[in-house]
């Protein structure tokens, strides 16, 4: 496909040139459509060349994968591979790789790499590719991918708009297929993972660093893990000597599979120290309060959003309350570990909102982020999306 060239006004060159690789295309001001993973070439209105970018009329951007310092004629196979190799040789610095490891290989334009994102699991790997239009290109991202770490193999997952929850999400295999059930480790804990199914593998990388910081908080507490999904913070809580575990997700197969993940890290799901209750957890929370029941530590990662049927959930609407009923089973001196993924949601602002609904005062413990593995740029702030703080409650 040829290159077409795009004009762009001094807003749109400014913001390159601060190192902005995911372009709005309101600022880019172009005035017709644009096919998607259609290559363009970026000028200046001077004439001056900016880079190469795909078109992403899908998100309303275009993805800039070579800036003007970069002095490419086109976005080639190994361009990308260039990109790869720099990306894993910091994850390598950072002492994240490994034969059963699991990290952030790829993160978007902080590994100059817009539009794709990528995570190994052992010796396979998941890319992400955020726009139709960008398979064919997120397919030599894969085969760098897997030459570079020297994997087995890559599950390619396009993360086009709706097809999660529309249950469509594409996929294809470079290299060996992944089996149905992987067991990958961190900082030597086992977790089950499933490559081959849906979007969600069963562990969030982004995650690594608050997961492991629990076991620090856990020990002799007792433990309610709302939004619990695979169990991954429960068993990590677990293993740090908590008193006892509570783990609340609505959906039973997930409970399943984190039992199964308290099995592999060598505890007993069927321990009395350890509850695994199917149950949205605004329902649960207000049960819970009914019931007398109170917990040292409340652990909420909720979705950004939420469809699920009986209980749909959206964190601006429903997170303040959800803080406020989770305040009334934590005694005085109790600790709320707090989480948002939602780009536009500011969680203290939240949370700030829920501790007023209940009445009780607090105090920010810490405050966190994306790890190391998750690079940004500085120019598109909202690629930090994660927001995590832990609250005393008094």
């Amino acid at each position: 496909m040829s290159y077409r060239a795009v004009v762009l006004p001094p807003a749109a060159a400014a913001f390159l040139e601060q190192g902005g690789r995911d372009l709005p295309l309101e600022m880019a001001a172009i005035g017709e459509a644009l096919e998607g993973g259609r290559p363009l070439r970026l000028v200046g209105r001077g004439g001056q060349p900016l880079g190469l970018a795909l078109a992403d009329p899908e998100n309303e951007r275009l993805r800039v994968l070579a800036s003007a310092r970069d002095a490419a004629e086109a976005i080639t196979p190994a361009l990308l591979a260039s990109r790869v190799a720099r990306a894993l040789a910091l994850r390598r610095s950072l002492g994240l790789c490994g034969e059963r490891a699991a990290y952030r290989a790829l993160h978007g334009a902080g590994d100059c790499l817009p539009g794709f994102a990528a995570d190994v699991f052992g010796p396979w790997a998941v890319v992400y590719v955020y726009s139709r239009g960008f398979l064919a290109h997120g397919q030599e991202v894969a085969r760098a991918l897997v030459d570079e770490a020297r994997l087995r193999g890559c599950v390619v997952k396009v993360r086009s708009r709706g097809a999660a929850s529309q249950g469509r999400v594409r996929q294809e295999v470079v290299g060996e297929p992944p089996p149905a059930s992987l067991v990958v480790e961190e900082r030597a804990v086992p977790f089950e993972v499933h490559l081959d199914r849906g979007l969600n593998t069963g562990l969030f990388t982004d995650m690594r660093e608050h997961r492991h910081g629990l076991a620090r908080l856990a020990q002799g507490r007792t433990v309610l893990n709302g939004f619990s999904y695979t169990g991954t913070l429960s068993v990590v809580a677990a293993r740090g000597g908590a008193a006892a575990v509570t783990s609340v997700d609505l959906s039973a197969g997930v409970q399943g599979w984190a039992r199964d993940n308290f099995r592999l890290a060598g505890l007993d799901p069927d321990s009395e120290r350890f509850r695994f209750e199917t149950a949205d957890m605004g329902r649960y929370l207000a049960e819970a309060a009914r019931a007398g029941r109170l917990f040292d530590l409340v652990l909420l990662d909720p979705p950004a959003f939420s469809a699920a049927r009986g209980a749909p959930f959206a964190i601006d609407r429903d997170y303040p309350e959800l803080i406020a009923a989770a305040c009334r089973l934590l005694p005085q001196g109790g600790l709320a570990w707090l989480a948002c993924n939602a780009r536009t949601s500011a969680l203290l602002d939240l949370a700030g909102e829920g501790f007023r609904r209940a009445g009780r005062p607090t105090a920010i413990l810490g405050q966190g982020g994306l790890g190391a593995d998750h690079p940004t740029v500085p120019s598109q702030p909202e690629d930090r999306y994660l927001q995590v703080a832990l609250f005393r409650v008094d």
